[in-house]
């Protein structure tokens, strides 16, 4: 081969890599200056919002009596702590707790009446089932007449207004966190629910959203119609409630704790029998 040929190719190659380096640092560059911004944006807003007050943007009323139905004991901190916090801090709503399994265990039955209290939930007010038909275990998927039945006891009992609980996904995709979910909506599609209570679900994120604690603030914020906030001195409680579950306070929950945007953050939505109808819909489409 012509030496000048090879001169000339190897001078091309070394322009061209030359020019791949400058872009992909001119792109890192960019990269970072959009991060650093869009990091600033998030802290702006998130000072900017515990100054001012959210209960426009929680639940209208605030509902009298709330209902929250969980899977498992640490599901009420792991999940709806700052729901449950902004509630009582605001002694507006009288607030109730059904966990429908003990954990498989007896001593979380326990933990959570120590945790419940340490959020401020008497201890009258906490409900937990064992029963055969609701067994723990994450590859089980409850019957939904079951617990759409035992909800019901309890919404028409206490004659509850709001009962909240896991969406579809159930946060961390476990069967019987979705199991609720499909209890719930039973009711709402075969209209059983008195008309004095609606019903909220808790949104489920993916799983780079879930551990960016207020840097999920913007996108959180635009989509949601319902959500609660905690400042940091507040989500003290939460990890103080988290700690009371003491068999389940091991170090992969520690790190959840501090780093889950369900600590820091609650967004809900309300479900109507519209809204199932469509769900279902696409799910068959």
């Amino acid at each position: 081969m012509d030496v000048s040929i090879v001169s000339s190719l190897t001078n091309y190659f070394n322009m061209l890599f030359d020019e791949t380096v400058w872009y992909l640092k001119e792109v890192a560059w960019q990269l970072v200056i959009a991060g650093v911004a869009y990091f600033c944006v998030c802290i702006f807003l998130y000072t900017l919002l515990l100054n001012v007050s959210h209960k426009a943007w929680q639940l209208p009323g605030p509902p009298a009596r709330i209902l929250l139905v969980i899977a498992h004991p640490d599901d009420e901190v792991m999940f709806f702590g700052p729901m449950l916090h902004c509630m009582i801090e605001q002694k507006n709503s009288e607030v109730y707790l059904l966990c429908l399994t003990i954990g498989g265990a007896k001593r979380r039955k326990e933990e959570l009446w120590a945790s419940a209290k340490t959020l401020g939930i008497p201890e009258a007010n906490v409900t937990i089932l064992m029963s055969t038909q609701l067994p723990d275990d994450p590859k089980v998927q409850w019957p939904e007449n079951v617990v759409g039945e035992t909800i019901l006891q309890h919404v028409e009992s206490y004659r509850i207004n709001a009962v909240i609980t896991f969406d579809k996904r159930g946060v961390s995709g476990h069967k019987n966190h979705t199991s609720i979910f499909y209890g719930v909506a039973s009711l709402c599609m075969e209209n059983k629910l008195p008309p004095y209570c609606k019903m909220y679900v808790l949104e489920s994120v993916n799983i780079l959203r879930k551990y960016t604690l207020m840097l999920d603030l913007p996108i959180s914020l635009l989509f949601a119609s319902h959500w609660y906030l905690l400042s940091f001195k507040q989500r003290k409680i939460i990890h103080m409630a988290m700690m009371a579950h003491k068999s389940q306070y091991v170090w992969f929950r520690k790190l959840y704790i501090r780093f889950s945007r369900y600590t820091l953050l609650n967004t809900l939505q309300e479900i109507s029998t519209l809204d199932l109808e469509l769900d279902v819909e696409f799910d068959d489409g």
